[in-house]
């Protein structure tokens, strides 16, 4: 059995292991209809290009706000994560299940510049990586809790882990199993006890990726797993 709710996170406790190349969730919520068509349209890319800037202007680059038009949200406010990938795995995510800052631009640029240096996990963004990430923002539809996270389709649906230790979001394909999930939610000390002791839901997620970097924007090649088979 399973009910929607509402909930809140703070931002530092929503630190997700998120992947990229993320379908469509099989969960339908009316709610992201017009995040869908968002995705589908122009503004889709300036958004991504907004994030982007605010990470450059964190160094003293970029352009700022003023310079970009404004991006307004599509519909009521969702969740929104964001996250740097470096091709091959997750190289930060952050994300937020409200839109802590307001407009949906002020929220995009916080997010990006906290991306640097807040994910827990990971060591912090250095300047000369950044060409070589790829920027990707996903919105999140309506939780729903689930008794069992079994229950959750991980290559399709979101799943929200939360407990008194926290709370950790893996968004669709980033988790090849329930399994795993609950494995890394451990050991960042989300889930500490059996599953009872935690809460779990389910959401779908509507996807902005910017386009994988080309081989010019590569990592070096101290950085490549297998230098000798790249092209």
């Amino acid at each position: 059995m399973t009910r929607r709710v509402s909930f809140a996170v703070t931002a530092c406790l929503a630190i997700l292991a998120c992947g990229t190349d993320v379908p469509a969730s099989s969960a339908p919520d009316p709610g992201l209809d017009a995040y869908h068509a968002f995705a589908r349209s122009p503004r889709a890319a300036q958004l991504l290009a907004v994030a982007r800037d605010a990470m450059l202007q964190h160094w003293g680059e970029g352009m700022g706000a003023r310079k970009f038009p404004d991006v307004p949200w599509p519909a009521a406010p969702r969740g929104i994560y964001l996250s740097l990938s470096d091709g091959r795995a997750t190289r930060a995510c952050v994300g937020s299940v409200t839109p802590y800052r307001g407009g949906l631009v002020e929220t995009v640029r916080a997010l990006a510049v906290q991306s640097l240096q807040a994910d827990r996990r990971r060591p912090p963004i250095r300047r000369e990586e950044l060409p070589a990430l790829r920027v990707i923002i996903s919105f999140a539809g309506a939780a729903e809790e689930v008794t069992d996270p079994m229950q959750v389709n991980p290559g399709r649906e979101g799943l929200l882990v939360s407990s008194t230790g926290g709370s950790v979001a893996f968004l669709p394909g980033e988790a090849r199993t329930v399994a795993w999930a609950l494995q890394e939610a451990r050991r960042i000390g989300v889930l500490r006890g059996p599953t009872e002791s935690a809460t779990f839901y389910r959401f779908p997620v509507v996807v902005l990726a910017e386009a994988p970097p080309p081989p010019s924007r590569a990592l070096p090649l101290s950085h490549v797993e297998n230098p000798n088979d790249s092209p």
